[in-house]
């Protein structure tokens, strides 16, 4: 069996994409990847990569920033192009594509090829908060997206709550959930050195929506527990805002610290004590996905803080491994904060909660679902 993974960046930058092709290669499956060549690419980087990798490209003047809307469908029309013949460079069984963008230049050459699809929508596209003020924009990817969706082999999607969306707003059958969950080997769940004090942590980039300022409000309602401190690890747009917050109010239990590579994430939070998970539905996209960290966290054996989104829910619900916010404030969370604290029983519990759900949720066994249902796709098996 040979699949190609299609994703539209420059490959390297998509954990969900790398963990794929270690998983197909793990299994014995050939595998090739097709990516593009965006303003991130780095030729070293690519290099790297464990399989045979082709990376697309455009005209330099449609790369970066355009203004004018039509330029930007002939951008989309020329990456799908190029994206489309190096997926052809090969005869695949099965192409993989990753996210809509992806899709739309797979399924052109599926066409071709007469070979099976795999949609794997790592969110809900046209629902991001990209495409706020670009209603054609939009249009362009929602007309796409209804025209597929129904011609593909086979639907994956990362939360049962974006499954439901997809099959309710489609009439499809309910794609299966591949959760982009932590590689089980990754797991740090005993004997980790814990930093001083009881560090709760928050990593990522530092954007709004996620629970950064929020962290920041709550300093001076943990004032009286000199114990606790937060900390965030990352960069982003936030950073001197929230330096300057912290400066001017002299709080000492807050730190920054500085970000490590992708597969340092999970034993660098290990040191900590509680991680933080927080997704504000300022769109649907983020309403119905479910942040990566979160599983890190678990995967750290670190109990979590998280925001009443609905797959939060769903799997606090299940595994009870932390506290979901009644109201995504600096007050609900000082409160979790000190629950966690205080409450050394039920801290406790969620540690050892953490324990079940990453032996159950991880990436082996996530990718096992996908790879039973494209073998039997290969097979001619439903």
């Amino acid at each position: 069996m040979k699949v190609c993974d299609v994703v539209v960046n420059s490959v390297w930058y998509d954990p969900r994409v790398r963990k794929q092709i270690i998983s197909y290669l793990d299994n014995g499956v050939d595998i090739y990847c097709v990516g593009f060549k965006c303003n991130r690419y780095d030729n070293q980087k690519v290099s790297e990569m464990p399989c045979r990798t082709y990376i697309a490209e455009i005209d330099e003047k449609y790369v970066g920033k355009l203004k004018n809307v039509f330029r930007k469908l002939k951008r989309e029309k020329l990456t799908n192009k190029s994206i489309e013949r190096e997926i052809l460079r090969e005869k695949p069984d099965i192409i993989h594509a990753n996210d809509l963008n992806a899709l739309i230049p797979a399924y052109a050459a599926a066409k071709k090829l007469k070979c099976k699809l795999i949609y794997d929508s790592h969110e809900v596209y046209t629902e991001n908060n990209m495409f706020v003020g670009r209603k054609l924009y939009k249009w362009f990817f929602e007309k796409k997206e209804k025209k597929l969706i129904k011609k593909v082999d086979l639907m994956v999607c990362v939360s049962n709550a974006a499954a439901e969306y997809f099959k309710e707003k489609y009439k499809i059958e309910k794609p299966i959930v591949v959760t982009n969950c932590s590689l089980k080997s990754e797991s740090v769940l005993n004997n980790t050195q814990k930093n001083e004090c009881f560090e709760v942590l928050n990593h990522g980039q530092f954007y709004a929506g996620r629970g950064y300022e929020l962290m920041v409000g709550a300093c001076a309602l943990l004032k009286d527990y000199p114990e606790i401190k937060l900390a965030i690890r990352g960069f982003g747009v936030l950073e001197e805002q929230m330096r300057q917050e912290v400066r001017d109010n002299e709080y000492t239990n807050f730190e920054f610290y500085p970000p490590v590579a992708v597969q340092e994430l999970v034993p660098y939070a290990s040191k900590s004590m509680v991680g933080v998970a927080i997704t504000l539905p300022i769109c649907l996209n983020f309403k119905l996905s479910i942040s990566n960290k979160l599983f890190e966290y678990v995967s750290a054996g670190l109990p979590v803080i998280m925001s009443d989104i609905p797959e939060h829910r769903y799997l606090n619900n299940k595994y009870n491994f932390g506290i979901v916010l009644e109201e995504n404030t600096s007050k609900c969370f000082a409160e979790a904060v000190k629950k966690l604290y205080l409450d050394k029983d039920f801290y406790s519990e969620c540690v050892k909660n953490t324990v079940k759900m990453s032996e159950e949720i991880n990436w082996e066994n996530e990718f096992d679902k996908l790879l039973k249902k494209e073998e039997g796709m290969f097979n001619g098996k439903k």
